[in-house]
C-alpha cells in the first residue's frame, strides 16, 4: 500500500538525510522584483485612496516590497470603493490592505521596540543605561498639513544604532523560547501561512536623514524564524543576513542611497532567479528549500488611521497596541512585568493625549530622558529616586488622579482600583530607573504589595518639592512634615518608603513571625509595606527615620547610614524618651539602622515587644514540657557547644552583611579578629583529635573494584 504522501523522496527529489522536517508544501517560484519605475501606478492608487493617510516615502516602502504590484494596486485602489479592511481600535479605526505577498529582503525589519521585554530594558534614567538606545515609537506628523499619518517615527543615532537595536530584538525573540523557535520548522515544512501585520516606520537619524521601512507588528517570531530557516538555524547568521539585506552598510552615515536600494533589489532578483531554476531541477536541495520558503511571506499592511470623528488618528502607537491586543488574548504573554509595563505605557500615552499629564511629565514617565533633563523639565532634584516619585505623583496625587485611576481601571479591566492592584501595575514603571540594580526583584515585590500607597499618599493632594540640591529639598520636606503639613508627610512617605524598599529595609515578607532576634531575615511581627509606612508617617521618629533612609540612599556613601529614632514616648532603662528622640546605645552613640528588623521594631515597639515576650514564653513552655528528665552534663555541654558555634556563625554573617555598607572595620581591630581565628583553629583541633572518627572511612583493598562501590 502506498502512503498518503506516496513515494515522497522520489516525488520531490528531496535529499534523504538532510535532517530537515518532512516537507508538507513545495516552495512556489516567485517573480523577480519589478523596477521601481513600474511601481508608480500602485503607489499613486495607494496615496489617492481616501482611507489611507501616508506620505510618498511611506507609499514607496509599501509598494517596493510587494511581490505582485498589480494585485496590490487592485487591493488599494479607492475607486469605485475602497477595498481596505477597517479594523476598529480604541478611539478610531485602522485601515489595512488585504493579505498579499511581500519580499523578506526588501524594506522589512522586526519590531525592535517589542513590549515583551519592556520591563527589562534600562531607561535613560538608570545609572547603568542599556548598551543600546531605548527607542520609542511616535506618530509622524505631516510637515505640510500638520496632520498625523499612519506612520511611526523613531529616532536613532545612526544606522549602526538601528542595526544594534534590530540585532537585540532578534536575539531576544530567539532566546525567549530557549532557542527553540516554534515557527522555524514549520517555515521549512510549508512556508509562512498566517499573514503578518505590518506598519510603516520612519527612522530619523541624528544627522537629519531618514529611512522608511515596514516593521512587524504581529508576527515578530515568524519573521525571525524565516531568517533562521534561511541561515540554517544560526541566530547570529540570521541577524547578519537581515541587517545586510535590509539596512545595508552600517559604516556609512545618513539614510540609504538610491544606489543601495537598487543593489538590494538586484540581489533579490538574483535570489528569485536562482530559486526558480533550482526548483525546476530534479533534486530539491536543502538550499533551494530554505530559500524557496523564505523568499516571500503573506502580510497585511496598515496604511490608514482615522479617529471616531473622522479626523486623522493622533496616537497610532496606542492604536497599534490595541489592535495587537485583539489579535491575541494577551499581547505580552511572556511575563507579568512586561504586561504591566506595556499597560502603564498605554495609560501614560492616553493621559498625555487627554491632557492629564504634560508632555514634559510624559517624557520622564517614558524613561527617555536622564536625571539632569528631568530636573530641567520638572524642577525636582536630579536623582533617579525622584523619577519613581514622579510616577507615583502622576498616578496617585496629581490634579487628575481620579481620571488616571479611571484609565488604569479601563486598561487592566479592574472593577475597583484597590491599592494593591494599582501598586502591582505601577511597580515595574515606578522603579524602572533601577532596573540595573542587583536584586531588584525584591523591591519590585515590596512595591507591588501596596508600595507607598498609604491613605495620605493616595487620598490627599500633594506635590513634589522642587530644588537643585537634593539634601536641602529633603531637609525642607522633613521640617514641614514635622510641623504637620499633610502634603510634606505624603511626599516624605513616598520618597522614604521607595528608598527603604530599594535598600532592603522594607520587604514584602518580613520573615518568620516567630523571629525575635535582630536579624535581617526575621522580624518580631508581620506588616505589609503600606501598613509599616502608615505607622512611620504618624510619628516624629518615624518621619525622621524615613528622612534618614532617603538621605542615605541619595548620598550613596558607606559612611552615611540611616539612623534610628524613638517613635513613642516611653521609658527605656529608667529614662523617659520621647517620640522623635534618637535611639542611643550603651556608649551614648546613636544607633544605626542595619536591618529590616530594626525598622519594623521601631515602627511599633509596643507590639514588637509584646510579640517577642509571647514567643519567648511559648518557646519556654515548650522546652519545659519536653525536658522532664534532668539534662546530663555531656548533653548540656554539647548543647552549649552547638549554640555557641551557631551564634558565632550567625554573628559572622551579620557582620559580613554590615561590612558591605560600612566597611570591614565592623569586625573590630585586626588583632581581635586574628585572636578569634586562633580560637576557632584550636576548637577545630579539639574536635578532630578527641571527636569520633568517621565510620565510613575504612582501609581499601587495592584489588577491590571501585566501580562496584560507585554503583551502590
Amino acid at each position: 500500500m502506498t502512503s498518503s504522501f506516496g513515494d515522497f523522496d522520489g516525488l520531490e527529489g528531496q535529499e534523504p538525510d538532510d535532517g530537515l522536517p518532512p516537507l508538507l508544501r513545495r516552495p512556489e517560484p516567485v517573480a523577480d522584483p519589478q523596477p521601481v519605475t513600474k511601481l508608480r501606478g500602485t503607489r499613486r492608487e495607494l496615496l489617492d485612496n481616501p482611507d489611507s493617510s501616508l506620505d510618498e516615502a511611506a507609499a514607496n516602502a509599501i509598494t517596493s516590497g510587494a511581490v505582485d504590484p498589480e494585485r496590490l494596486q487592485a487591493l488599494v485602489a479607492g475607486k469605485p470603493i475602497s477595498l481596505l479592511t477597517a479594523k476598529p481600535v480604541a478611539g478610531g479605526m485602522l485601515y489595512a490592505t488585504a493579505p498579499h505577498y511581500r519580499y523578506l529582503d526588501l524594506d522589512f525589519l522586526p519590531d525592535f521596540i517589542n513590549q515583551r521585554w519592556a520591563d527589562q530594558l534600562h531607561t535613560a534614567m538608570d545609572v547603568a543605561p542599556s548598551t543600546s538606545l531605548v527607542p520609542t515609537y511616535e506618530t509622524v506628523i505631516d510637515s505640510e498639513t500638520g496632520k498625523p499619518l499612519a506612520v511611526f517615527t523613531v529616532r536613532m543615532r545612526d544606522r549602526k544604532a538601528l542595526a544594534k537595536a534590530v540585532a537585540e530584538s532578534m536575539r531576544k525573540t530567539y532566546k525567549a523560547q530557549k532557542g527553540e523557535n516554534v515557527y522555524t520548522s514549520s517555515v521549512l515544512q510549508q512556508g509562512v501561512k498566517e499573514p503578518l501585520t505590518l506598519f510603516v516606520m520612519r527612522v530619523v537619524y541624528d544627522d537629519g536623514t531618514e529611512d522608511t521601512f515596514m516593521v512587524a507588528g504581529d508576527g515578530n517570531s515568524r519573521m525571525v524564524s524565516m531568517w533562521l530557516a534561511r541561515t540554517g538555524g544560526d541566530i547570529e547568521a540570521a541577524i547578519s543576513a537581515c541587517i545586510a539585506s535590509v539596512i545595508g552598510s552600517t559604516e556609512q552615515s545618513g539614510g540609504r542611497t538610491r544606489a543601495e536600494q537598487a543593489a538590494a533589489r538586484r540581489r533579490v532578483a538574483e535570489l528569485t532567479a536562482r530559486t526558480r531554476k533550482n526548483l525546476a531541477a530534479p533534486t530539491l536541495t536543502e538550499a533551494t528549500r530554505r530559500e524557496g520558503h523564505t523568499l516571500a511571506f503573506p502580510a497585511t499592511v496598515v496604511v490608514g488611521a482615522r479617529a471616531d470623528g473622522g479626523e486623522p488618528l493622533a496616537d497610532l502607537v496606542a492604536a497599534r497596541d490595541d489592535l495587537l491586543a485583539t489579535l491575541h488574548v494577551r499581547v505580552t504573554a511572556w511575563t507579568t512585568g512586561a504586561q504591566n509595563t506595556q499597560g502603564m505605557q498605554r495609560v501614560y500615552r492616553h493621559a498625555r493625549h487627554d491632557g492629564l499629564i504634560t508632555p514634559d511629565v510624559h517624557r520622564v514617565l517614558s524613561g527617555t530622558v536622564g536625571t539632569q533633563t528631568m530636573h530641567e523639565l520638572l524642577g525636582v532634584p536630579a536623582h533617579r529616586l525622584w523619577s519613581a516619585a514622579v510616577h507615583q505623583h502622576a498616578v496617585l496625587a496629581g490634579p487628575h488622579a481620579e481620571a488616571m485611576n479611571q484609565l488604569i481601571k479601563q486598561e487592566f479591566g479592574m472593577r475597583v482600583a484597590r491599592r494593591q492592584l494599582i501598586s502591582e501595575r505601577l511597580a515595574p514603571m515606578a522603579l524602572s530607573a533601577y532596573r540595573s540594580k542587583e536584586g531588584i526583584e525584591q523591591p519590585l515585590r515590596a512595591f507591588g504589595n501596596g508600595g507607598t500607597i498609604t491613605d495620605q499618599v493616595w487620598k490627599q493632594p500633594w506635590e513634589l518639592t522642587k530644588g537643585d540640591d537634593a539634601f536641602e529639598v529633603l531637609d525642607d520636606i522633613l521640617e514641614r512634615a514635622l510641623a504637620g503639613e499633610d502634603g510634606a508627610i505624603a511626599e516624605l512617605t513616598v520618597l522614604g518608603g521607595t528608598a527603604a524598599m530599594l535598600d532592603g529595609y522594607i520587604t514584602r515578607d518580613r520573615g518568620s513571625k516567630e523571629g525575635t532576634d535582630r536579624d535581617s531575615r526575621t522580624a518580631p511581627f508581620r506588616a505589609t509595606p503600606v501598613k509599616l509606612l502608615e505607622l512611620l508617617s504618624k510619628s516624629s521618629g518615624g518621619l525622621k527615620m524615613l528622612h534618614s533612609i532617603v538621605f542615605a540612599h541619595v548620598a550613596a556613601d558607606p559612611a552615611v547610614l540611616p539612623k534610628l529614632f524613638h517613635t513613642q514616648d516611653r521609658e527605656v532603662g529608667g529614662v523617659m524618651v520621647h517620640d522623635g528622640e534618637p535611639m542611643r546605645d550603651k556608649a551614648g552613640e546613636q544607633e544605626i539602622l542595619d536591618y529590616e528588623w530594626d525598622l519594623v521594631h521601631a515602627a511599633d515597639p509596643t507590639t514588637a515587644l509584646a510579640t517577642i515576650a509571647k514567643n519567648r514564653a511559648a518557646a519556654k513552655a515548650k522546652t519545659n514540657v519536653t525536658s522532664e528528665a534532668p539534662e546530663a552534663e555531656d548533653a548540656r555541654q554539647r548543647r552549649l557547644l552547638e549554640q555557641g558555634i551557631t551564634g558565632a556563625a550567625k554573628a559572622g554573617r551579620a557582620l559580613a552583611r554590615m561590612s558591605q555598607k560600612r566597611g570591614n572595620q565592623v569586625f573590630g581591630a585586626f588583632e581581635a579578629v586574628e585572636a578569634l581565628r586562633v580560637q576557632l583553629g584550636q576548637l577545630e583541633g579539639i574536635l578532630s583529635k578527641f571527636g569520633p572518627a568517621d565510620p565510613s572511612i575504612f582501609v581499601v583493598d587495592e584489588d577491590f573494584d571501585g566501580d562496584e562501590e560507585d554503583s551502590e
